[in-house]
This record gives structure tokens, sequence and C-alpha cells, in this order.
């Protein structure tokens, strides 16, 4: 298991896309989720205050969101906050989201 991230510690999208790489089966399989990518400050500076993920479930439902959110927490060592199609109901949002979304 790839451990990364140490807060305090600079933080990039290439440490984060390298991270997601490494995990994408495990991901899908332990949470069931079809794409995985970040947004957000984590994209314009090093070290931001939180990572944002952008997450399309296979199946969304509490033990997988919570799981995931978990799992990001403790092997990155950041505050995760995670977004999905069902959280978003502003359509214009959810559009500027997949539109800057780099997917791992």
């Amino acid at each position: 298991m790839l451990i990364i991230g140490i807060k305090g510690n600079k933080m990039n999208k290439e440490i984060i896309l390298e991270f997601l790489s490494f995990h994408k089966e495990e991901l899908k399989q332990k949470f069931k989720i079809e794409k995985i990518g970040v947004f957000g400050s984590i994209l314009k500076k090093d070290t931001p205050n939180d990572i944002d993920f952008y997450v399309e479930f296979k199946e969304k439902n509490f033990d997988n969101v919570v799981g995931l959110l978990e799992y990001l927490e403790n092997n990155l060592h950041y505050k995760i906050d995670i977004f999905y199609p069902h959280k978003l109901t502003n359509k214009k949002v959810l559009e500027h989201i997949k539109k800057e979304v780099i997917y791992g």
C-alpha cells in the first residue's frame, strides 16, 4: 500500500494523481467507484487546506461514501471533501467541476 502525505508537508496534484493511479483498482472494488478525480485548490497551489474529490459511484450508499472519505483522509492525512452528482443539485456547479476535474 502506498501511503503518502503528512499534514503540513507539501501536497500537490501530481502526488494525488499518483496516489489515485496506484490505488485505482482497490478504490473501485472496495467503494464501488466508477471514476474519481480531483479539482479545486489542489490544482492551483501546493499544500491546500483541503483536497476536493469528484466521484462517480457505481453504487452510492452511506458505507461507500463514508468509507471512501475515511480511506482518503487516513492515507493522505488531509481534510477531504467528496462531491458526487447526487450531492450537487446546482447544475452550473456540477458543470464547472466536470470541466475542471482531473481523473486519476
